[in-house]
């Protein structure tokens, strides 16, 4: 029983490893319509920018307190956690040639980051004779092609910047290589020392593929999956949702307002992740028995079914993602504030109060159970080649490259206009999940 077992599980991995660990696209472009409706960000005053070095070494001794009880709180109430070793807390030991690393080491973010003091400007925005910065000086990954669209400018210490575009600019840079590489099978020395142990899902051979288990969430599957899977309970999206809340509303309550707004920028890109269903169930439109099924089959010699499913769940992730961010691009150039897509992010659903559960309770959930009808919704209204032919890669195929185009083509404009308004349903409740998330942050703050 062991051994089947452990075969099963093993096959899981490689049904999930290939798919696509980026969720929305350019979280900067997205967040922005639904924060700049809420007067309480829109119209605040602007703010010093300030180095994360400075914040650290002005506020030691608090954070000393705030990370340890951060790591209390996950062990308690995190399933699957791996707890931090020891030796990696933070000390307030007054050295500022390594206070950066010390934050970095105990909070086990890449220590190769690069927090500068810069925005990410919208389509269309001017830079106002700001240096623009090159995406390699932003992120850690050798590919950075999909940050090239886009426009980043330096700010300078102590720049006054509004809290509009800190909170948007920050939204996007979780993507930048916080997580990668944390793992024991990465092959990066404090992958070594963190304590996470062996990657549990996500593709350790690509550059971006560690980061997985951090910008995902599969709380919501049948037990039978758990039990063949257990690994699928190994994610960490709560634990820098949680982390990155903390650290705002200490920042808020100590005066430290640009980094109040910047780390709140931080948690929501985790917490907006898990709103994308490709990114809260490990493969949308497969039911449990059928991937029990292809998991069986392929013991027994024939992986022709399991090959099919990764291809095709990678593909539609890929899709999705590609024409999310065509469309909301668009949307922008054209300068169109009647949208669908807009009109869905300014007016989101009810906002729900939050709580330390929220991002499995409600985030999560509603993703994983709205799946199944936006695979099916993939499935209907793109061309067939990109989302049901197993042998056909859709990653840098020229068929993606002019999706919008290609789909016009094959399947009409209507077919566009309807995912459009799928999308458009997803992002009411994305909408909703992040200010909720603010409310939360801002309540605790004046406390």
């Amino acid at each position: 029983m062991r051994t089947s077992l452990g075969m099963v599980s093993v096959i899981l991995v490689a049904l999930i490893a290939a798919v696509p660990v980026y969720a929305w696209s350019n979280h900067t472009m997205l967040s922005h319509p639904v924060l700049s409706g809420v007067a309480e960000v829109r119209d605040r005053k602007p703010v010093p920018a300030r180095s994360l070095s400075s914040f650290l070494l002005r506020e030691e001794k608090g954070l000393e307190k705030l990370l340890a009880d951060e790591e209390g709180w996950a062990r308690k109430n995190m399933p699957g956690y791996e707890p931090r070793p020891d030796n990696l807390a933070f000390r307030a030991t007054g050295d500022p040639k390594d206070v950066l690393g010390r934050f970095l080491q105990a909070a086990r973010l890449n220590p190769g980051i690069k927090p500068r003091l810069y925005l990410q400007l919208l389509p269309g925005e001017k830079t106002y004779g700001r240096p623009v910065i090159d995406p390699g000086d932003l992120a850690t990954l050798e590919d950075t092609g999909f940050m090239r669209k886009s426009i980043y400018v330096r700010l300078n210490e102590g720049e006054k910047v509004p809290p509009l575009e800190v909170l948007t600019t920050a939204n996007d840079e979780p993507d930048y290589g916080f997580d990668l590489g944390l793992f024991t099978d990465n092959n990066t020395a404090y992958g070594q020392v963190y304590g996470f142990g062996i990657q549990p899902f996500g593709n350790p051979n690509l550059e971006y593929g560690s980061q997985a288990p951090f910008h995902m969430g599969f709380y919501h599957e049948p037990k039978i999956i758990y039990f063949f899977a257990p690994f699928l309970k190994r994610t960490y999206p709560e634990y820098r949702i949680h982390l990155f809340k903390s650290l705002s509303e200490y920042a808020f309550r100590t005066g430290n307002d640009y980094w109040g707004w910047r780390f709140m920028g931080w948690g929501m890109h985790y917490l907006g992740d898990l709103s994308m269903p490709y990114h809260a169930k490990p493969l949308p439109g497969v039911s449990a028995l059928r991937m029990i099924w292809i998991n069986l089959k392929a013991m027994l010699g024939f992986a022709e079914s399991k090959n099919g499913a990764i291809q095709l769940v990678s593909n539609r992730h890929t899709v999705m993602e590609e024409f999310q961010e065509n469309i909301l691009r668009k949307a922008y150039d054209d300068k169109n504030p009647g949208h669908p897509i807009f009109q869905a992010l300014r007016n989101p659903l009810e906002v729900l109060p939050y709580g330390d559960d929220f991002p499995r309770r409600v985030v999560a959930k509603e993703s994983a159970k709205k799946s199944g009808t936006v695979d099916a919704q993939i499935e209907k209204y793109f061309p067939e080649r990109l989302i049901s032919d197993p042998s056909f890669e859709a990653s840098g195929s020229k068929e993606l490259g002019s999706l919008i185009e290609y789909t016009v083509e094959r399947k009409g404009r209507e077919s566009v206009d309807q995912m459009t308004l799928a999308l458009a349903d997803l992002f009411k409740s994305y909408g909703m999940h992040i200010r909720s998330y603010l409310n939360a942050i801002r309540e605790a703050s004046k406390r």
